[in-house]
């Protein structure tokens, strides 16, 4: 670099978040006083518009040409202050930002160490920014299509307002039918509206409508592509019915001799193996249950004499229609789209696992939504068919609960559900008694303070306090319970018991957020990019989520959200072109010899070599920089983060305040620092010492940086990846272990080094690894100054460790 830029730096007091832990003043005093830094001011909240009216009149009056900004994390407002710079005549990527916020003031209690914490973070982002390039992502049109996954209530309104924007939509339900849970209900609350006469106008519309395409029995297996250009593939599940061909006149599952329960209805009756899922489903037509089905199962093959499969078929006997068909076989279709929405939904919690309840051992234990279903069968006491007066509602079942089986959070939904579950059945059995057990009544929505009040009235008995446990007696069942408000024991005979199970993630969620490239939160449940400020988004452009996959909610709160994830992609699409990163590998011609060896080392097969030349193609590049350090003619690198980029920070992070132990911590910049993120979210404190690094992976690091941040004065160095990276725990592993032996080469301890593989909700682990690893390093016999300098005259040689 011939002559290195000027730099203004910017500070934020973040309303106190920051300038409450960080003495800001001394940060711009110190940070001041840096060779080519031309600028250096502090605001109260620099992403207000007078903040970020000041920087950019900076830019545009003292003629600068990169800025940093210490604030809140990059996850929050990288793009909001790239917009800044953009907006004042500066290229976006000539922008560094510094966390000091979220992996500094609100980990750190003491000051003194967190502002010297902070200058050492700013001091590397201006080193950084001197040699940060110009870069221009690569512009590409859109496919104008959404694949919907997931035919609940929030997938069904977010399919017909795209739809009704005009643009296609795939929708993948992983059941027979659309509808979901709702489909299930008997009334809604707290208006009472019939849930059938909402749910299925709107499943008619969605079977109707020209630019819908409904799969259902169907779920995605394979993601590929980026924003704006996705590659999916899905599996449609064989139903052994034609649904152009059957009339649903049913008259298959009058000649079906075998029945199982029915899951529509909560196992509460019986259907038989081929029959049509519930009566308003859509599609309309039957499908047959294989695992019950004599002719698909081996169940009389094995039991039964020889040829005994496939001798029934009378359901393919009467149907006047010839819609079934034994051969159906798995089907797979590959799409392509613009954008997806995830929106599958939740399970309720195995209520056996809270034994004390006996749920499963007593037929009139039941579940909220096994009671929805009795009151649409007409009510009655399963065990029996009596109609049942005195009914227990009893609430937080797996919910709000520190056992090792249970959820911490709410259900959100239980305590109204449970109050219009009473009300129905005030109205429903004359003479009723309806009583509810309650942790805390929950009634946050609109028109619930009103609905909890309505129930009183009608003499529904509230008990606070978690029902103790649940004893069979015949026909009747004992509560014990204990009255916390009026402090006494309570043991009362009921004549049917309901239980409002936690609501828990799929069991699938983890699966399909691995295929996705996006988030779980610590709940399990989806997680979205910014609680407040982006809702319905994901880490990943392009992919949105609403609904109760992004976590317990109630049927209003789903719609809204659905509506707002399709508005969200109508103006991503409606841009008609997306924009790819231009945060890619690179080739240094000159230095190439046409090896291979970065070819092998891709996991996108984004390089070739051809008879003459090694080509990139920057579209299928995800940047995680595997290949980088793995080339020995250094020929590639990776914009962005380059090896003058790196090296400058490691030397601005670790040089500076005398003996003060130091530690950096290379954290990929995804899931891994966004689980250090969530740890600041939630003011988990750990040792200030450690100073983090943003990489796009740990796979961008060799020896070279390893050796650069010791002699620079490091005293430890922690590698943090996240579990869904192209750069796997043992490739992590493999490449620390490479790094300690070639420390061992110069007397540094390979303890010294410490690695971790991390999902986003596992801070905990993270952060804890950082207090333990500070504690062994402070142990060690500290690296001393001829080493250091050893290490440097090494590294000016230019020779690489193999």
């Amino acid at each position: 670099m011939s002559q290195k830029p000027s730099v203004g730096i910017f500070i934020c007091h973040c309303g106190g978040n920051i300038s409450d832990t960080v003495d800001v003043a001394r940060v711009k005093e110190t940070i001041g006083t840096l060779d080519q830094v031309k600028v250096t001011e502090t605001f109260e909240y620099l992403c207000s518009n007078p903040g970020q009216e000041m920087i950019k009149n900076a830019i545009k009056e003292k003629g600068l040409e990169r800025v940093v900004v210490a604030s809140c994390s990059p996850r929050m407002h990288l793009d909001t202050f790239r917009q800044v710079v953009k907006s004042a005549g500066l290229n976006p990527y000539l922008l560094e930002m510094v966390n000091i916020r979220e992996q500094c003031s609100w980990v750190h209690d003491d000051k003194e160490k967190a502002t010297n914490k902070t200058i050492a973070l700013v001091r590397a982002a201006v080193q950084r920014a001197l040699y940060l390039e110009p870069l221009t992502p690569e512009k590409l049109k859109v496919t104008e299509s959404v694949l919907v996954i997931g035919g609940g209530i929030a997938g069904i309104y977010s399919a017909l307002e795209l739809a009704d924007k005009g643009y296609q939509v795939y929708l993948v339900e992983r059941n027979p039918s659309i509808g979901g849970h709702m489909a299930q209900l008997s009334k809604t609350f707290p208006t009472f509206d019939c849930s059938a006469c909402i749910l299925t106008p709107k499943m008619v519309s969605v079977a109707h409508h020209p630019n819908i395409k409904i799969f259902t029995n169907a779920e995605p297996i394979l993601v590929r592509g980026f924003s704006g250009r996705f590659e999916v593939r899905i599996k449609v599940k064989p139903r052994y019915v034609d649904i152009q061909r059957c009339k649903a006149c049913e008259e298959c599952a009058k000649n079906c001799s075998v029945e199982k329960p029915s899951g529509f209805e909560e196992d509460l009756v019986q259907e038989t193996a081929i029959h049509i899922p519930f009566k308003q489903a859509i599609p309309n037509a039957s499908v047959i249950d294989k695992d019950y089905c004599l002719y698909l199962t081996d169940f009389l093959a094995i039991l039964g004499p020889p040829g005994s499969r496939g001798v029934c078929g009378r359901c393919q006997k009467n149907c006047k229609s010839d819609a079934i068909n034994f051969r159906q076989k798995d089907e797979l279709i590959d799409l392509k789209v613009g954008a997806i929405i995830v929106s599958t939904g939740f399970s309720l919690m195995d209520s056996k696992l809270v034994g004390q309840y006996s749920f499963g051992f007593h037929p009139d234990i039941i579940t909220n939504l096994q009671f929805e279903r009795l009151m649409l069968q007409g009510l009655h006491k399963p065990s029996t068919g009596e109609v049942p007066k005195k009914v227990a509602f009893i609430l937080c079942v797996g919910s709000r609960s520190e056992a090792t089986d249970g959820y911490s959070s709410c259900c959100k939904i239980g305590c109204m559900t449970a109050i219009k579950d009473a009300l129905l059945l005030d109205k429903a059995v004359p003479e009723a008694e309806p009583w509810i057990f309650y942790t805390d009544v929950r009634a946050y929505g609109k028109g619930y303070e009103e609905f909890y009040a309505k129930a009183r009235e009608h003499l529904t008995t509230f008990v606070r306090g978690r029902a103790a446990e649940v004893i069979p007696n015949g026909n009747s069942l004992i509560v014990k319970a204990e009255d916390t408000l009026l402090g006494k024991q309570i043991e009362e005979q009921f004549d049917l018991v309901v239980l409002s199970p936690a609501l828990i993630p799929n069991k699938d969620t983890k699966e399909l957020a691995d295929m996705l490239g996006i988030d779980l939160g610590p709940d399990g449940f989806f997680l979205e990019a910014h609680h407040k400020l982006r809702g319905v988004e994901t880490k990943r452009k392009g992919i949105f989520v609403a609904g109760a996959a992004l976590g317990p909610k109630d049927i209003r709160e789903t719609t809204m959200e659905s509506m707002a994830v399709a508005s969200k992609v109508a103006t991503f699409l409606g841009r008609g072109e997306t924009s790819i990163s231009p945060e890619v590998v690179y080739l240094i011609p000159e230095r190439c010899d046409l090896c291979g060896t970065c070819v092998d080392q891709c996991p996108e097969k984004a390089i070739t070599k051809g008879k003459n030349e090694v080509t990139i193609n920057p579209i299928s590049c995800n940047g995680c920089s595997i290949c980088v350090p793995t080339c020995p003619k250094e020929a590639l690198d990776l914009k962005n983060t380059t090896e003058e980029q790196m090296i400058a920070q490691i030397k601005g992070i670790a040089e500076g305040e005398g003996t003060a132990l130091k530690i950096i911590a290379f954290i990929e910049k995804r899931t891994a620092y966004g689980s250090a993120d969530l740890g600041g979210q939630s003011r988990r404190t750990y040792s200030p010492e450690i100073r983090i690094i943003r990489v796009p992976s740990v796979a961008r690091l060799g020896i070279k940086h390893v050796l650069h941040a010791f002699a620079a004065g490091a005293d430890g160095l922690i590698f943090v990846e996240g579990d869904d990276s192209t750069f796997k725990e043992d490739k992590v592993r493999e490449r620390v272990i490479l790094f300690k032996k070639d420390l061992g080469k110069f007397g540094i301890q390979p303890l010294r080094l410490q690695h971790s593989i991390t999902t986003l909700p596992q801070y905990e682990k993270t952060l804890s690894l950082f207090d333990d690893f500070v504690e062994r390093v402070k142990k060690m016999t500290p690296i001393n100054k001829e080493k250091r300098e050893e290490l440097k005259k090494y590294l000016e040689g230019e020779k690489i460790v193999a």
